[in-house]
């Protein structure tokens, strides 16, 4: 069950590079050019406008933990790219359909932190 605390790195990474999407989308826009507001409004908008995201992602990362990884780590770098897929292949689809980029930068920093959080299990169960 350690494995399942593995997930701190993928919302940690997911969190911090939509905030700084937020805040470059922000600063860049034509609205305001105070960083500070940037900064709490991207705050906001990724904390309170993405309440259901979070909640949603954080159940369906325990969920397949569960069912890929947690009983059998064979094949770790497959099971983790597969579990990026499932959870990522509608934020592709919204990038394509909407054209907004902080979908891409949310599926890019999963891939990432999938991939960093390899070596934390590997770690964990001592291969």
């Amino acid at each position: 069950m350690k494995i399942l605390l593995t997930n701190w790195i993928n919302i940690c990474g997911l969190f911090i590079s939509a905030l700084l999407a937020c805040i470059f989308i922000s600063y860049r826009s034509d609205i305001s050019p105070n960083i500070f507001q940037a900064i709490v409004m991207s705050l906001f908008s990724v904390c309170l406008y993405g309440m259901i995201f979070w909640g949603l992602f954080v159940v369906m990362i325990i969920f397949l933990d569960l069912i890929l990884i947690v009983y059998n780590q064979n094949h770790l770098t497959l099971k983790l790219l597969i579990e990026w897929v499932l959870i990522s292949s509608p934020f592709v689809y919204w990038f394509f359909k909407y054209d907004e980029w902080i979908f891409a930068v949310g599926v890019a920093s999963f891939l990432i932190t999938q991939l960093m959080r390899k070596r934390l299990i590997i770690n964990i169960i001592g291969v």
